[in-house]
């Protein structure tokens, strides 16, 4: 079965990330990994930290619990296989997604409506913040729980050594980053677009394992 965006949405960076050749695209925006049918892993703007990547599925879905049952899987031991490269490399790292909805018109926590996971090297005290979470296990959890308890809009996270957490969407813009800005000590430095931290996605693109790791031969960045 195909697993590939069913309708590429040429609007959505990471359809075009996924779809373009390396070249074609800014050198910050240029995959780290890229799985046919599957998924890619790129470097994030606003990288609090070098090897804070985004790992997004090939289908356009708002978000990981969205995905069909058969992509599901695939995605699931990409993001296992990718966060693995990053924890070697970087050190434990933090798992997390603000998992939009479909109804556009509700304010989310998700800024973009292709999902994907944010993995940032470190641990960030993310049970203080309070979320009335649930505890999911494992990522294979979040696309299993069942349809009638499914949350309209959601926040997921699993920080090092710990379990998959499962909390209702607070409805606040790149929620946890904020957080993490916090815990760092630059509580205003939280939006990707005004502090985009240049010099730490350079340093993920220099230094992120491309080889033997990487499942597809690409064009190297340059």
């Amino acid at each position: 079965m195909l697993l590939v965006p069913q309708i590429p949405r040429f609007d959505c960076l990471f359809c075009q990330v996924y779809t373009a050749e390396d070249l074609e695209l800014p050198w910050y925006d240029r995959p780290l990994i890229r799985q046919n049918e599957v998924g890619v892993a790129i470097c994030a703007v606003g990288a609090f930290v070098p090897g804070y990547i985004l790992i997004a599925p090939a289908q356009h879905e708002s978000s990981v619990q969205a995905l069909t049952a058969e992509a599901a899987p695939g995605f699931l031991a990409f993001v296992d296989r990718v966060v693995e490269i990053v924890d070697r490399r970087y050190g434990p790292s933090t798992l997390f997604e603000h998992g939009s909805c479909r109804a556009e018109e509700r304010r989310r926590s998700a800024c973009i409506t292709h999902s994907h996971i944010h993995v940032v090297p470190g641990a960030y005290s993310f049970n203080l913040l309070g979320l009335p979470v649930r505890a999911l296990g494992t990522l294979a959890g979040l696309v299993n729980v069942p349809a009638g308890e499914r949350a309209d809009g959601y926040l997921m996270y699993r920080e090092p050594g710990g379990l998959v957490q499962y909390s209702p969407d607070a409805g606040i813009s790149q929620y946890f980053r904020r957080h993490i800005a916090r815990m760092l000590g630059h509580p205003d430095d939280w939006d990707y677009a005004l502090f985009p931290q240049w010099e730490n996605v350079r340093a993920t693109q220099d230094s992120f394992p491309r080889s033997p790791v990487r499942p597809l031969p690409l064009t190297e960045p340059a």
